[in-house]
């Protein structure tokens, strides 16, 4: 894989010298993908414009377990008003959304009339979910997703800072419910975040974060999970650092299938959860992905060869961000790949997948397709039963390949 790095784009990068979490200067080499386009970067198919290579490169904090893009892209780069993922799609991620909201209403009551704050609400979806407990309901996000939220929360279309949270404070004051579902790490100035959240919070304020597990990542080799929309992973032991930012303890956690495995804490007043989380093996697990890696180069290249060898490009089924790393490290385009095609209601139709001319294609031209259903290769890797239950509903019943 391509590990050099291009000069005039690392002049544009923050530079990561120490950690964000807990402010250790004594970072470890972990983890180079090498240059990769970002996953959000979608071209119109016919257009000429090519995709900005930026470097994937992972260090990381062994006093907190927090693994970092030592090199980060600037947030207006990467969260614009034409940002193309929308929650509501993919029907795992809002039955996760479901149980999040079920669980709070288990844990702490009636959630009616309480003021709830979520950062990073993309399209309103887990705000539905709240608003059917009776909640308030109010979200912020930087990108164009928000526009396809319901008008019945209180909404805010820009970056969740200073000037934002003096905002609500002076117009909400404090919320009983803050929230971020897969978007904590995201944010490129964490102890920013952190002020900014203290501002409109107090004692009986319960912040849930879910973000993809650090110990998940490992355990199933989920590198693709190190896209440059992330540049921090968490440990449970990170979000004790965090608790303790913020003049709380993380009072429950839980261990989800989400994306593949999320942690989700709870972080108030309360007391301390008592579940002993085991973590010291993570340095050593991100240091064996790289061999893992280049197996799993050779195994799948030979797959997909074979495969092509004997019928042509491949069709391809769906396209989450994270599948842009898979795509770059085993040199897929259009010559084994004839098209990605995306599940109904996406709106990454009409592009191409980034760094390709690979077109992305609506599902309905799959079905429609009259050559006979062939094996096709599923880039959403870490949701292999919804992938084939949908191809299954809507008769398509050929060989289905993970990518992973």
């Amino acid at each position: 894989m391509s590990t050099g790095y291009q000069p005039n784009q690392l002049e544009k990068l923050a530079f990561v010298t120490s950690c964000e979490v807990c402010g250790n200067d004594q970072l470890f080499d972990a983890l180079n993908l090498g240059l990769h386009p970002l996953c959000d970067d979608l071209v119109k198919i016919g257009e000429q414009r090519r995709c900005i290579e930026y470097p994937i490169d992972i260090i990381y904090c062994s006093e907190c377990n927090t693994a970092h893009q030592r090199y980060q892209v600037n947030k207006k780069t990467l969260f614009n008003q034409e940002y193309h993922y929308r929650a509501r799609v993919t029907k795992s991620v809002t039955d996760g959304m479901r149980g999040l909201v079920d669980g709070a209403e288990q844990r702490y009551g009636s959630l009616a009339n309480k003021k709830v704050l979520d950062i990073g609400c993309n399209d309103g979806s887990l705000l539905d979910i709240f608003r059917e407990k009776g909640c308030i309901t109010y979200g912020v996000d930087p990108t164009g997703a928000i526009r396809d939220a319901s008008d019945h929360h209180n909404l805010v279309n820009r970056y969740f800072d200073d000037s934002v949270a003096s905002e609500l404070k002076r117009t909400v004051g404090d919320f009983d419910f803050i929230t971020f579902t897969n978007v904590f790490a995201h944010i490129e100035d964490l102890p920013a975040l952190i002020a900014n959240l203290r501002l409109v919070s107090n004692e009986k304020t319960i912040v849930i974060i879910e973000n993809h597990y650090l110990g998940d990542i490992i355990s199933r080799g989920q590198f693709d999970t190190f896209y440059h929309e992330h540049p921090r992973t968490y440990s449970h032991k990170s979000f004790e650092f965090i608790a303790k930012s913020l003049g709380m303890n993380i009072s429950d956690v839980e261990f989800v299938s989400r994306y593949g495995g999320n942690i989700r804490v709870h972080i108030s007043q309360m007391p301390k959860h008592n579940k002993h989380i085991q973590e010291d093996h993570f340095f050593d697990g991100l240091k064996s992905m790289n061999s893992d890696i280049d197996h799993w180069i050779k195994k799948t290249s030979q797959m997909i060869d074979e495969e092509v060898s004997k019928g042509g490009p491949m069709p391809a089924k769906a396209f989450p961000g994270r599948a842009a790393i898979l795509v770059k490290m085993l040199g897929l385009d259009e010559s084994k790949i004839s098209a990605v095609y995306e599940i109904k209601g996406s709106i990454k139709t009409g592009y191409y997948v980034p760094g390709t001319r690979i077109p992305i294609y609506p599902e309905k031209d799959l079905y429609e397709l009259k050559t006979p259903q062939r094996k096709i290769l599923n880039l959403a890797w870490h949701l292999p039963s919804e992938v084939r239950q949908n191809l299954k509903s809507n008769g398509y019943f050929g060989e289905v390949l993970d990518v992973r």
